[in-house]
């Protein structure tokens, strides 16, 4: 909106400047009870927006530092040139850090292990840990009086129904156009592939459900969740080095803060991964692509063992462990002064936050809801906080309907199937075969050509025919659709229309969510007296209104709200997110539009979109 320069000013209404007042004053108490070192390490904050060094290097001399660092950039040193001059200096140098602190980093290195009475700076722990009330728990966004009047019936008929659609949901043949990754053939989104699994890899950052039951109504406040509800990728950085130092290399020379993150070996078996001209005589060999593994098990020595599940989101993995690394490096070759382990874990932690707002949430929510959530969410640092299960177990499960039973991987296998992407990331075939590395640049719109891209499935009710028999399954829990579904009957998840209308949206017509499906999906909805359009499970509904209103290519509104108030509000209590930064962020890393950081800006700065 633009503003008439003689405009006058727009008034502020008492009730709006009470709110601001009671919001401050519920900040400023949350934030009281954070440890001081943790609230000074906040303020001092060296990506604020809009900073530039005053006294910046110069190119020269960032080239000297590169070569005597023997550092290898990933971007060129025009890129790196610009935000090494976006740092600040640090305000708290490492040789004004305590004594007791400044000789016990050096002894948590493997070859000395003395860890018995050192002390560690709070702020490498996570965050979640020292500035808000313990968070562990699920729970609804839903009134309990719509819960109870818009819920399936725990019943074992509705069992029984349920799991027929989500048998049906998976059939072979009602996907149209399966193979295609062209967004002008039905069934395929406008939405690049590798979403599905940056989605994923989210998901694992903020939620894990191990105890709740298909088998029992089960009241969703009694469940756990075993990740902290904040996007502070403890799925990579675990719980700091201090306590998991297994995942960390300590630099044997330099700075004792300039600590990474361990990569992993492949398997040698021929040249993979990314070209370096666009066909397959461009590819190399690839040595250390892979997530560090234990020797004989080769279990994954990661944050997050789900992180291991398949072969794409491994080496999505391995390109977080990357992109970790390529910040440290950075801040070596500017020669910061301050804590380069806890600033690199910042401004990775604050770039991929900004890429989930927005590269991820404003491409599958939309603008609209992402901004809405924004101006409507009210949330202090540190509020209380449930994981909503219409979020967990419904809405933000629409990225199952994405997945593809084919993958371009690379050019050793451009047809490569579901079931491959699993099986080539499991034992006997592994650490990660060489020949089977990742090429990015066909998942994500890098830029780099290559023969393929490949284009999510569009987000509707047709799944993939692979998510019928998941490996290591059997029976009901094999089949992906049916599990979702039982999951959310079980923990009383309202029905689609149910929550519309306690949104004040309309709710979907029959003619609407039944548009467009095959004759004997549309069976089972009008069976049982036609329950399941009535009462449309949250899920299902979710996909349907997707694939209706937005042609499978973004959620509805019911969806999209769901999904965008739940990470607005994630975002708003967490005292370290980049929305609550001194003065504002904006990202500083290399990025193909300045001011902006996407996925694939991300993956270009690990250095896993070249050789």
């Amino acid at each position: 909106m633009v503003t008439k320069k003689n405009a006058p000013p727009k008034q502020v209404s008492k009730a709006t400047k009470a709110t601001r007042q009671k919001l401050e004053e519920a900040n400023a108490a949350a934030t009281s009870q954070i440890p001081e070192p943790v609230r000074d390490f906040l303020k001092q904050t060296s990506i604020s927006k809009g900073y530039v060094s005053t006294k910046p290097i110069a190119q020269a001399e960032l080239q000297k530092r590169l070569i005597e660092l023997d550092l290898r950039p990933t971007v060129s040193i025009e890129q790196l040139l610009a935000s090494a001059n976006r740092i600040e200096p640090a305000t708290l140098p490492v040789k004004n850090f305590p004594e007791d602190i400044k000789e016990s980093i050096p002894a948590l290195k493997p070859g000395i292990r003395r860890l018995h009475g050192v002390k560690i700076p709070l702020y490498w722990f996570p965050f979640p840990w020292l500035s808000s009330p313990c968070a562990d728990r699920f729970g609804y966004m839903s009134s309990p009086a719509t819960r109870a009047a818009t819920k399936l019936p725990f019943n074992v008929a509705t069992q029984a129904l349920l799991g027929q659609l989500g048998i049906m949901m998976g059939d072979a043949g009602r996907d149209p156009n399966p193979a295609s990754d062209n967004p002008a053939d039905a069934g395929v989104s406008s939405i690049p592939a590798g979403f599905t699994y940056f989605g994923q890899f989210v998901d694992h950052d903020i939620t894990f459900d191990v105890s709740s039951t298909l088998d029992a109504d089960t009241d969703a406040n009694t469940i756990n969740n075993m990740r902290s509800p904040a996007l502070d990728l403890d799925s990579v950085y675990g719980r700091g080095p201090g306590l998991d130092p297994f995942l960390y290399d300590f630099p044997a020379s330099g700075p004792a803060t300039a600590i990474k993150l361990h990569r992993g070996t492949n398997t040698p078996n021929g040249s993979g991964g990314p070209s370096n001209n666009g066909n397959p005589s461009g590819m190399v060999p690839q040595a250390s692509w892979d997530v560090p593994r234990m020797q004989g098990t080769n279990t994954a020595v990661i944050g997050d063992p789900r992180n291991d599940e398949n072969l794409i989101i491994v080496q999505f993995q391995h390109a977080m462990l990357r992109f970790h690394n390529a910040v440290v490096d950075l801040l070596l070759a500017v020669a910061f002064a301050g804590d380069i382990f806890a600033e690199a874990k910042r401004i990775v932690t604050h770039h991929y936050q900004w890429v989930v707002v927005h590269d991820f949430l404003e491409r599958i929510c939309g603008s609209a809801a992402v901004n809405n959530a924004m101006t409507s969410i009210t949330a202090p640092t540190g509020s209380p906080f449930q994981m909503p299960v219409e979020f967990a177990v419904a809405a933000f499960r629409f990225g199952h309907s994405m997945v593809r039973d084919t993958y371009w991987v690379n050019f050793n296998f451009p047809n490569a199937t579901l079931g491959k992407v699993f099986e080539f990331n499991r034992n006997p075939r592994l650490p990660v075969f060489s020949n089977w590395v990742v090429d990015f640049n066909a998942f994500f719109d890098t830029g780099v050509p290559v023969p393929v891209h490949n284009k999510a499935r569009k987000i509707d009710s047709f799944m993939a025919n692979g998510l019928e028999s998941l490996p290591g399954f059997s029976g009901m829990m094999a089949i992906l659709a049916t599990r979702n579904l039982r999951r959310a009957l079980a923990l009383g998840l309202p029905s689609g229309q149910g929550m519309a209308n306690a949104f004040g949206i309309a709710p979907m017509t029959t003619e609407q969510l039944t548009s467009g499906l095959p004759a004997a999906e549309v069976a089972v909805l009008n069976s049982s007296g036609g329950i399941l359009l009535t009462k449309t499970p949250l899920w299902y509904y979710t996909l349907r209104e997707a694939a209706v209103l937005h042609s499978g290519n973004q959620l509805g509104p019911v969806g999209g709200r769901i999904v965008a108030e739940t990470f607005v509000r994630i975002l708003k209590r967490d005292a370290s997110s980049y929305l609550n930064v001194a003065g504002g962020f904006t990202p500083i890393l290399p990025s193909s539009t300045a001011g902006d950081f996407t996925v694939a800006d991300l993956l270009a700065f690990a250095g896993v979109t070249q050789p």
